[in-house]
């Protein structure tokens, strides 16, 4: 971004305290109703009592005033948890490369507005084409930007949206337009998107409190002016200097899905654009300016058009030959290159996607990368490279089970062990056991331990003792290194890293939730070669250790 300054204009909050005023006279006119409701049951006279009309107003308005501070704390302080849970909105994965754009792009903003204000930036998962910005009193914004925006924009149009949201939050109008959206809007879009309001033609329950929802929202509409939209586009131009990046923003969301049905209702002001667009947007006039939050796309358009001076045929004619090209010519990317860390210790390659995959000593655990110096990364954790080995497996044509190694990231496979069975990676070869089949499968000895085991074993059981002997010497001062722990294959939780026993010191991981233990290579034969041949530790403990 060549951004130099941005002028921050704060607006009056005299609307938030007539929403806090119509939240009020709601509450005070369902209170008042429901009362006198039960006043036709009680003796009517009760009003002609000296005082009691004036102590009646003061308790309904009193309640009134305690459920409407209620609602509107919680509505307008929790608008950004909304995005986290009913939108599944998440921080952006800074191992992706688009994601990390974003991020990038947010920096910029910090340091253009002189870090006035603390924005946080969340990524909505979701094909649709949108943006919003959400905005508290504690201070917290947050513009949120669907995976179909980050994905289809360049850089540059990028910018220029991130800098439209950015202006709504610095200029106060987001904090405006989020309490407005928070109180009606946002509670009618939770019950939209978790009930199904029509079920076979038959009215449902509560779709007359959702009506009633986002009818108060609607009338909130009338409150959030649609020259907010036009200042936050001249705010945006002054920080990124490019309407013309702005105005191919705005046409390629509004040539796509805005995310209607996704977004809910009552949210629209909160976005770049309507993604319940209706006619009523695309239109001027006096009706349109009342009840529409946002004004025409091609008004918008036209008018940062003007700023570049470029005219609106122009603009629509390179827009429909870059699609046109987009079609009949697709984009020619170089195909990456890889290089692999064999099992001598040696860097291999450069490797296309087909060499790599032809490699006989490739496996889901080696490590690969764009250059031998650059950052690596495991096989497994790549999920092009993953696909090597998921095609690997089908070529067996070997039954998987539901169940993902913690290693491989690939299926498991039943297997029969010891007259029952158990589940195993056709690549690393650990084995994932149910904890009440370990006693059975610990007991039977049907073959012989194999040599290699019992080598091993004692190896394993005595390096295992003098670790613990030294941990017990070592203060406790001394830094400890985590190991990072392994997801389970059912619930996709960390498991517990522990010995399966003090006797027979093999490290296992355990999940307790679903009752299951996972045995990297050869554990599981070691332990059973253990209690079999009643193999103990060389090392003996010190008593005063």
């Amino acid at each position: 971004m060549s951004l130099t300054f941005v002028e921050i204009e704060r607006q009056k909050n005299w609307r938030i305290a007539v929403f806090f005023l119509v939240l009020l006279s709601m509450y005070f006119v369902i209170l008042a109703t429901l009362s006198l409701s039960f006043f036709f049951i009680a003796p009517p006279l009760l009003f002609l009592i000296k005082g009691f009309l004036f102590r009646y107003l003061l308790i309904v308005t009193s309640v009134s005033l305690l459920v409407a501070s209620i609602h509107f704390y919680f509505s307008a302080f929790g608008a950004i948890s909304f995005l986290k849970k009913n939108l599944d909105a998440s921080k952006p994965d800074l191992e992706d490369g688009i994601h990390k754009r974003l991020k990038n792009i947010i920096d910029e903003v910090h340091v253009v507005t002189g870090n006035k204000r603390k924005i946080d930036c969340m990524v909505i998962p979701s094909l649709a084409m949108n943006a919003l910005a959400v905005d508290n009193f504690r201070g917290n914004a947050v513009i949120a930007v669907t995976e179909g925006l980050i994905s289809r924009l360049t850089r540059q149009q990028l910018e220029a949206v991130v800098a439209h949201e950015a202006y709504h939050i610095l200029s106060g109008d987001c904090l405006e337009a989020t309490v407005a959206a928070s109180l009606f809007g946002i509670p009618a879009s939770i019950i939209e998107g978790s009930q199904n309001l029509s079920e076979q033609g038959i009215m449902h329950p509560l779709l007359i409190p959702t009506w009633i929802l986002l009818k108060f929202s609607q009338m909130f509409n009338m409150f959030i002016s649609r020259e907010r939209e036009y200042r936050a586009d001249a705010g945006a131009v002054k920080m990124n200097r490019n309407p013309v990046a702005l105005a191919e923003a705005l046409h390629k969301t509004s040539r796509n899905w805005g995310g209607a049905g996704f977004l809910g209702s009552g949210l629209e002001m909160l976005c770049i654009i309507n993604p319940m667009a209706s006619e009523l947007d695309e239109s001027e006039g006096w009706l349109s300016d009342l009840f529409s939050t946002h004004p025409p796309i091609r008004k918008r358009v036209g008018i940062l058009l003007r700023m570049a001076k470029t005219s609106l045929s122009q603009f629509y004619s390179r827009a429909d030959a870059e699609k046109k090209a987009a079609i009949s010519e697709p984009a020619k990317t170089a195909e990456p290159l890889y290089y692999a860390f064999n099992e001598e210790q040696e860097w291999q390659g450069p490797f296309n996607l087909a060499g790599l995959s032809a490699l006989p000593w490739l496996t889901p655990l080696t490590w690969i990368g764009t250059a031998p110096d650059e950052e690596i990364e495991r096989v497994s954790e790549n999920p092009i490279m993953n696909a090597i080995f998921i095609k690997r497996l089908i070529n067996t044509k070997v039954k998987t089970a539901d169940q993902i190694c913690p290693n491989c990231k690939q299926a498991l496979v039943e297997i029969p062990y010891e007259r029952t069975q158990v589940y195993q990676c056709n690549f690393c070869k650990g084995t994932l056991v149910e904890n009440n089949k370990i006693p059975r499968i610990i007991v039977r000895d049907e073959e012989p331990c194999p040599e290699r085991i019992k080598q091993l074993s004692s190896a394993v059981i005595n390096e295992k003792q003098k670790r613990m002997t030294m941990k017990r010497l070592i203060s406790k001062e001394e830094p400890k290194t985590s190991i990072p722990l392994k997801n389970c294959p059912k619930c996709k939780k960390p498991m517990m890293r522990r010995f399966y026993s003090l006797v027979y010191l093999i490290e296992v991981d355990m999940c307790s939730f679903c009752g299951i233990t996972w045995f990297d290579k050869d554990e599981l034969e070691m332990l059973q070669c253990m209690v079999e041949n009643r193999i103990v530790p060389e090392i003996e403990l010190s008593n005063e250790a």
